[in-house]
C-alpha cells in the first residue's frame, strides 16, 4: 500500500486547517513529516522516507489536493520512474478556501489557472528512487527546492509520467521569500547548479553525491502519523 508523506512546519492556523482538510481526503496512510527552524523541506522528508515500509511513496504538500493520485500510483506500479499527477493549478482565494471547508463549491481564484512546476504539489515514486535521489537539504527556507528536485529526478531516474488532473491549492498567508519566483540568494545560486546539470547524468550524480556525503542535518526533526 502506498504511503502519503506530507512535510509540515510552523504554527500558522491557516496552514494547519489546510493540512487537516487534505489529510482527511487521502485514501492511503498519511505521515506528517515535521521540520524545524529554519525550514528545510528535504530534512523534513528524509527521515519519513527512510522509516517508511511502503514501496511507493506520495510526497504531498500540505496545502494541495488532487484526485489524480490513484492513476499516478498505478503508473509507477507499471514502471514509470516517477509521476506528476496534476497539470493545472487552481490557487483558491481565502473566501473560496473557507467555502470549501464548509462543504460548499469554490468560485474564486487568486489568479488564472496555470501549469504547475514539476516537483511542486505532488511527486509519486518508489521509495528506493527517493532514497537514491534525495532532495537537497541545502535549500533553506522556501523556493527552488521543488524544481531542482524534479530536474534531478528527470536527469537520473528518467521522464516522469504526467497526469492531467487538476490541483487545488488552498489559501494561507504567503511565506517569507525574496520574491514569488526566488526564495533566497543562496537558493538561487544552488538552483543554477541544478539547471546546469540538467540532462547531464554525470554532473547531476556529483551533486547528489554531495548530499549523500554530507553529515546529518543539525535541525531537530520528527515524524508523526497523526494530526
Amino acid at each position: 500500500m502506498p504511503e502519503v508523506v506530507v512535510p509540515f512546519a510552523g504554527d500558522c492556523p491557516h496552514r494547519r486547517k489546510a493540512l487537516e482538510w487534505v489529510s482527511e481526503r487521502h485514501i492511503w496512510p498519511v505521515t506528517i513529516a515535521y521540520g524545524g527552524e529554519p525550514w528545510v523541506k528535504a530534512d523534513a522528508l528524509r527521515p519519513a522516507v527512510e522509516r517508511s515500509s511502503a514501496d511507493i511513496i506520495v510526497l504531498a504538500d500540505g496545502d494541495c489536493y488532487t484526485d489524480g493520485l490513484p492513476e499516478a500510483v498505478r503508473a509507477v506500479e507499471l514502471g514509470a520512474p516517477w509521476a506528476k499527477p496534476h497539470s493545472l493549478v487552481h490557487r483558491l482565494t481565502q473566501a473560496s478556501t473557507e467555502a470549501l471547508y464548509r462543504g460548499e463549491k469554490w468560485t474564486e481564484l487568486d489568479e488564472r489557472p496555470y501549469h504547475g512546476v514539476a516537483g511542486g504539489g505532488f511527486i509519486v515514486a518508489r521509495r528506493e528512487t527517493l532514497l537514491e535521489i534525495p532532495m537537497d537539504p541545502r535549500f533553506v527556507g522556501w523556493g527552488q527546492e521543488d524544481l531542482s528536485y524534479a530536474i534531478a529526478l528527470h536527469t537520473l531516474a528518467g521522464n516522469a509520467w504526467l497526469g492531467n488532473a487538476d490541483l487545488i491549492h488552498l489559501w494561507h498567508p504567503p511565506q517569507d521569500r525574496m520574491s514569488r519566483m526566488w526564495g533566497s540568494v543562496e537558493n538561487k545560486r544552488l538552483m543554477k547548479r541544478y539547471s546546469a546539470a540538467k540532462c547531464k547524468p554525470a554532473l547531476m550524480r556529483s551533486l547528489i553525491e554531495e548530499i549523500h556525503a554530507s553529515q546529518p542535518s543539525e535541525h531537530a526533526l520528527h515524524t508523526d502519523s497523526s494530526l
